[in-house]
């Protein structure tokens, strides 16, 4: 006999509670999907950015905020690398690329730190649009910055309120290139030389040169003012000769490497990608001294990593004591609706129906309640799961794309294992259960 007629049946007379049934079962689901997608989603987007962060260098003190700091770009106070040891990693044999992070100061609660053109390159691969700065005063801006090529902005000292409550430093600084998407929360970033970044603070430039260049024009400034007291104007030649001057002088402007200031600034840390393993674990050893630390991220990620399972397993624990609730809920609530369904099948087994079909009714019946919400569960869960990482990007800036992977399929169809067995208890009470018995208590 074909239990499927009966069993529709029975849907489409109580379709309010079964409808119910299944949202409690999807729910129950979705808190399980939810929970493991988001940790997955989580742990690959914090990875993919510290992906081109292979060795951090940095004056001692917390692993975890350095790179809260540097690969995250969440404002921390650090100590800073002395000059005349960060200045080693660039000569270095077994480096093959590192340069300078200077942060502390902001633009509508994106982060200005200062680098070289080379980090840029290395960060995107290149520009997305415009050219790479060239004068202190320009700035090379991530692919999420709302600014366009040619705007000018003034930095402001520290982040968030911090920032409004200090002063505003006396420059304008003009945005002359973009980034490509890198997927990380550098794509919030404005990037400028990081001369910049000492000039605006009082530091020395890094460039001996410059320096004394600077110097020279405070003691020519001086010496023409002087010279004006004494002469009523100056003619053509020496206004064109001036005018060429400046020229020359912007044209010499040094940015980057080579650094060869004496008294050059400290950082807060140095990004470094080694030509080798081998030159990677060196670097490490080398400098973790006493006036600096050198580590991978990736054993931070790593430790961050099992506080995030231990409390991820602390939810799915959660999420499991909710499903075994919502599936005893839901089983008292058959057995109830079942006693509802006696007297029918005692007739049934009267005109001569046999027990396994009695047995396989109810059992389907309760089957398809289980595979209709875990499905439905698997769903919602997926999509609670990716508008709570569109959330984290937008808050991060770190690329985050939930997905349902093996993790998830498992629990669903763990679920779906369990209410299957469970199915069997009313089926088997009401296969057990006498006709005569049955008719006499309807």
């Amino acid at each position: 006999m074909n239990p499927f007629p009966i069993v529709f049946a029975s849907l489409r007379r109580h379709w309010v509670m079964n409808i119910l049934f299944i949202a409690l079962i999807a729910v129950a689901v979705a808190i399980g999907v939810g929970i493991t997608a988001q940790e997955r989603a989580l742990r690959q987007g914090s990875a993919h950015a510290a992906d081109k962060f292979d060795i951090l260098v940095a004056a001692p003190g917390s692993h975890t905020d350095i790179v809260m700091n540097t690969i995250f770009l969440r404002p921390s106070a650090v100590n800073l690398l002395e000059g005349p040891i960060w200045s080693k990693l660039l000569d270095d044999d077994r480096v093959d690329f590192a340069a300078p992070l200077a942060f502390g100061d902001s633009w509508h609660d994106h982060s200005i730190v200062g680098s070289t053109a080379q980090f840029i390159d290395y960060l995107s691969g290149g520009l997305r649009d415009g050219a790479m700065f060239a004068d202190h005063e320009e700035a090379v801006i991530g692919a999420a910055v709302p600014l366009e090529i040619g705007d000018t902005f003034e930095p402001a000292h520290g982040h968030g309120i911090e920032a409004e409550e200090h002063h505003h430093h006396d420059v304008n600084i003009t945005v002359v290139g973009r980034m490509n998407a890198t997927g990380t929360p550098w794509d919030s970033a404005i990037i400028v030389p990081v001369e910049q970044v000492w000039e605006v603070h009082s530091l020395a430039s890094g460039h001996a040169e410059n320096d004394h260049d600077e110097e020279h024009e405070h003691e020519h400034a001086a010496t023409g003012s002087t010279e004006h007291a004494d002469h009523d104007a100056h003619d053509d030649d020496a206004t064109h000769e001036h005018e060429h001057e400046h020229e020359h002088e912007h044209e010499t402007v040094k940015l980057g490497p080579p650094f060869d200031g004496l008294d050059l600034p400290g950082v807060p840390a140095m990004v470094v990608h080694p030509k080798s393993i081998a030159g990677a674990y060196g670097i490490r050893s080398s400098y973790r001294t006493d006036h600096s630390t050198a580590f991978f991220p990736a054993e931070v990620l790593i430790e961050m990593y099992q506080m995030l399972g231990n409390a991820g397993a602390v939810m799915r624990w959660m999420a499991l004591g909710t499903q075994a609730l919502v599936v005893a809920a839901i089983l008292a609530a058959v057995l109830a609706l079942m006693q509802i369904y006696r007297k029918q099948f005692a007739v049934l087994r009267a005109l001569g129906a046999p027990r396994s079909y009695i047995f396989g009714s109810i059992w389907l019946y309760v089957a398809i309640l289980v595979v209709f919400g875990a499905a439905i569960g698997l769903v919602l869960g997926w999509g609670v799961a990716q508008a709570v990482s569109q959330v984290f990007t937008a808050e991060t800036g770190m690329a985050m794309t939930a997905t349902i992977g093996k993790p998830e399929l498992g629990l669903a169809a763990g679920f779906v294992i369990i209410g299957f067995a469970l199915a069997l208890v009313p089926a088997f009470m009401l296969y057990r259960k006498p006709v005569v018995e049955a008719l006499r208590g309807s």
